[in-house]
């Protein structure tokens, strides 16, 4: 049997797009996402790539700078100790010159030394001979007075005959004051 529809065309129903062609649709549409999606994540991934293999490649090309950097540190490090060694030991040194010049300046004349020492301390030991004990008094006052000794102090004292002289026979110690940088350079 046939059909013959006369209705007007405006009044003609469409027959209904199929369930089958819409999931049809959506399941390419899906698809189309999924691919482009796939494709710009695998873009990126690739730019990724590249930018680590120029950071990697940056990063051998400072090695040998960081190693230098690194070297340059260390010898830092050690030139650092030996100067607070050096400080350690300049602290320590006892300034022969400068003493051997003041005891120059503040032995009286009738007074003479044999030995000056240093002791562990930081006090150094006078001994010598003087003609009296006055004069010995006066190298102790002098001593005393000094910017450079502070603390004179009489260990022994004895008379003696030498060449067939009276002479006094001593052993001062005093204590030694640092001299400040500051002073010394002026």
């Amino acid at each position: 049997m046939i059909k013959i529809n006369l209705l007007p065309r405006e009044r003609v129903r469409r027959a209904p797009v199929a369930p089958r062609m819409l999931a049809i649709a959506a399941g390419a549409a899906a698809l189309a996402v999924i691919v482009i999606a796939t494709l710009v994540l695998n873009a990126r991934i690739h730019g990724l790539q590249a930018d680590l293999e120029r950071v990697n490649a940056e990063i051998e090309r400072l090695r040998p700078v960081v190693a230098e950097v690194e070297a340059l540190q260390r010898r830092i490090a050690e030139a650092r100790q030996k100067e607070q060694l050096i400080q350690q030991l300049e602290a320590l040194r006892i300034p022969w010159d400068e003493i051997l010049v003041e005891l120059r300046q503040i032995v009286p004349q009738d007074v003479w030394l044999i030995r000056v020492e240093a002791r562990p301390d930081g006090n150094l030991t006078f001994n010598g001979y003087g003609l009296s004990y006055e004069a010995l008094a006066r190298f102790m006052v002098s001593l005393d007075n000094s910017a450079m000794f502070e603390g004179a102090d009489l260990n022994i004292a004895q008379k003696q005959s030498q060449g067939g002289r009276d002479v006094v026979n001593f052993s001062v110690s005093a204590k030694l004051v640092p001299v400040r940088k500051e002073a010394a350079n002026r």
